[in-house]
């Protein structure tokens, strides 16, 4: 579980690894790259931040065998480029 204190950090932090990467990843290959910027969550984490990434129309998801693919929206592509700012992700962009 991803504590509460880092979730919107977390959240940001796929926004930006998906927009970064051109546009579509999925769950397995952001958890490893979380953990390469020092995020060493669990991938069944990752895969419930995605689904809220979704619910709030940031990303869509896509269930392709044991892989959860992510791809990322207009919303979410403003986020990361730091042109919307959304209750409940980080406003800084992180990784750099």
């Amino acid at each position: 579980m991803i504590p509460a204190a880092i979730v919107p950090l977390a959240r940001r932090a796929l926004l930006d690894l998906l927009n970064d990467t051109g546009g579509e990843q999925n769950d397995d290959v952001l958890t490893m790259l979380l953990s390469e910027l020092g995020h060493r969550f669990a991938r069944r984490d990752v895969v419930e931040q995605l689904r809220w990434l979704a619910d709030e129309k940031m990303i869509s998801t896509e269930v392709l065998g044991p892989f959860v693919v992510a791809r990322i929206l207009a919303d979410g592509r403003d986020i990361a480029e730091g042109r919307l700012v959304v209750s409940g992700v980080w406003r800084h962009k992180t990784g750099d």
